[in-house]
């Protein structure tokens, strides 16, 4: 039997309300699910809020995810209150919000609409944050394809918060952003991510990921 994610996300929010009542305020669904990108082994980004989280709160949630129906699909995601949400990075909720597909309740007053500054400091975290990796990496470790591919992925999200940057427009799925990227090195990242292209050649692809990142932090 195939797995249908809404029904999963529908029992899942039946047992948050028996659990939370009126204290739950929204429930998203965020990932590969809500993009439509999900694999096989791919997690469930659930997102939950309740009006404060105490240490019970996560106790009795974590309870919740443990008596969810089991499968191929681990579940993941965000737990968290109003409050906190509010005096978030607006950075690292530029995709948060963007990519969050709410479900029950409403994250109007809690997530606040995204700006083009908010994309630009997304952008330049991500890329700052990949820049390090990757070089620490290639001096001290081992740039191997698994740790690329992980690279990768945090890279789709920095490509789409740039591209926000330039075009004023959020584009959710891997396939739709490639379509509108022209720079060679960056559309060959996101086919990797979407499973087009294989990735052969380690240094190559650190190569174009370097340049990336070095692309994107001089965006103004």
């Amino acid at each position: 039997m195939s797995f249908d994610v809404n029904n999963w996300m529908r029992e899942l929010i039946k047992r948050l309300q028996d659990a939370f009542g009126a204290r739950l305020l929204a429930v998203g669904l965020q990932g590969s699910f809500g993009r439509g990108e999900a694999r096989e082994n791919s997690d469930i980004d659930a997102v939950v809020i309740l009006d404060v989280v105490s240490a019970a709160d996560v106790d009795a949630y974590k309870k919740i995810l443990a008596r969810m129906p089991a499968g191929t699909h681990p579940a993941c995601g965000f737990f968290g209150g109003k409050e906190e949400l509010k005096n978030w990075s607006r950075a690292e909720l530029f995709q948060f919000t963007h990519d969050t597909k709410t479900l029950y309740g409403s994250f109007d007053g809690i997530l606040p609409t995204p700006t083009r500054r908010d994309a630009l400091d997304a952008a330049r975290t991500g890329a700052g944050t990949l820049y390090h990796a990757l070089i620490h990496t290639w001096l001290h470790g081992d740039l191997t394809p698994a740790f690329l591919k992980e690279l990768y992925k945090a890279a789709f999200f920095m490509l789409q918060a740039a591209h926000f940057v330039k075009t004023g427009r959020y584009l959710p799925g891997k396939k739709a952003l490639v379509q509108e990227l022209t720079d060679p090195a960056e559309r060959e990242i996101l086919r990797v991510l979407a499973g087009q292209k294989p990735l052969d050649d380690t240094l190559a692809a650190a190569e174009k990921l370097l340049a990336c990142c070095q692309k994107v932090l001089s965006i103004s």
